[in-house]
């Protein structure tokens, strides 16, 4: 299977599904990923923009990504591209990955540029494209959000929750200290509580939008 995981910013795709990544990438699935945004001077300085992209590069030699795709638009600032235009950059991707599953950003996150990916990713995967569409959490966005998330899909991650952990942890310029929910820490505890739901040791939660047997 082909799987493509659409991201706002470098991080979400880890903090979302990283465990999801490295079962499919152990099921011998190709897993792709697009990143719709890219930080920007003078917001960010040189030196930062180029941490954050060699970060992108040494996660995805960790996990196996078989290629990323980087749209290169303006960070928390995707509101003031045409939806057109965001819309169509989208559709390309998926039309060019050809995948069997999306997984994106869940539509109450706090972030609008999550909310944005995630509308664009509506129309890139509409039907008669039979896509299974997934949305998952991003730490410290969800839960800030006033939508509640209400899962319905879990997969176990116990096998790769270090390595998920590992993963975050290459992104030195993202990742916080405990108690603040994007640490390595928030990690593993959110893993475990979504675990307990289902009855495994670690597990993430999704929500399925659409799904069409095939």
């Amino acid at each position: 299977m082909k799987i493509l995981v659409m991201a706002a910013h470098p991080d979400d795709e880890v903090l979302g599904v990283g465990g999801a990544i490295c079962r499919h990438i152990s099921n011998g699935d190709e897993v792709y990923v697009c990143v719709a945004t890219k930080p920007y001077e003078p917001q960010w300085s040189s030196a930062d923009i180029a941490a954050k992209t060699q970060e992108q590069k040494e996660v995805d030699k960790l996990l196996g990504i078989k290629k990323r795709f980087n749209l290169d638009l303006p960070t928390v600032r995707l509101n003031t591209i045409a939806t057109g235009d965001f819309s169509k950059k989208i559709s390309d991707i998926v039309d060019l990955v050809d995948p069997d599953i999306i997984y994106t950003h869940f539509e109450g996150d706090l972030n609008h540029d999550h909310t944005l990916v995630f509308q664009a990713t509506l129309v890139a995967a509409r039907p008669p494209k039979r896509i299974r569409l997934v949305c998952y959490e991003t730490l410290s966005e969800t839960e800030w959000g006033n939508m509640p998330f209400l899962p319905n899909m879990w997969v176990d991650v116990s096998r790769f929750i270090e390595k998920k952990k590992a993963a975050f942890q290459l992104y030195r310029t993202e990742i916080k200290k405990h108690p603040h929910p994007r640490s390595a820490d928030g990690i593993e505890i959110l893993a475990r509580r979504r675990g307990i739901e289902a009855c495994v040791e670690y597990a993430e939660a999704f929500v399925l939008l659409r799904d069409v047997m095939r």
